[in-house]
């Protein structure tokens, strides 16, 4: 199944945030929140997130960048399960490298979805545009 579309919700002081029921389906239950590249929080279901260990694994790279990129996902991870509201508890390592204040946004972007500081996400968007316009334009969806 596919994780798509824009969901904003705000973050109360305890760090619980409501993730919509069309995407916890998806995600099912337990799934892993971690740190993303582009100041973003990765949301995965435990499939797509054990694909990503496997992968890992048997990638090539110097022991030194193994273990910088290893540290990154796998240590900033946390499983998580929605509690009877649909919200799960982000902890606080997770909302300090993504910026999260209070306005929240979840994407869903395929095999995973993300979560962003609302106002960075409006900020990444607005950089970014006129490239993804130009790309999507060279996709040439008419012809598909």
């Amino acid at each position: 199944d596919m994780l798509m579309g824009e969901f904003e919700h705000t973050i109360d002081a305890k760090g619980r945030l409501f993730m919509p029921a069309k995407l916890r389906e998806t995600l099912g239950t337990p799934f892993v929140v971690t740190k993303g590249v582009d100041g973003c929080l990765d949301v995965y279901p435990m499939a797509a997130w054990e694909k990503l260990q496997v992968s890992f694994s048997q990638k090539m790279m110097p022991k030194h960048k193994e273990r910088d990129v290893s540290r990154f996902i796998f240590g900033g991870a946390a499983e998580v399960e929605p509690d009877k509201q649909g919200r799960i508890l982000l902890p606080s390592n997770l909302r300090t490298y993504a910026k999260i204040q209070d306005r929240v946004l979840i994407v869903g972007v395929g095999s995973k979805a993300e979560i962003w500081d609302a106002e960075r996400y409006a900020a990444y968007t607005s950089a970014v545009e006129d490239d993804v316009a130009q790309l999507v334009e060279e996709l040439d969806f008419e012809s598909l």
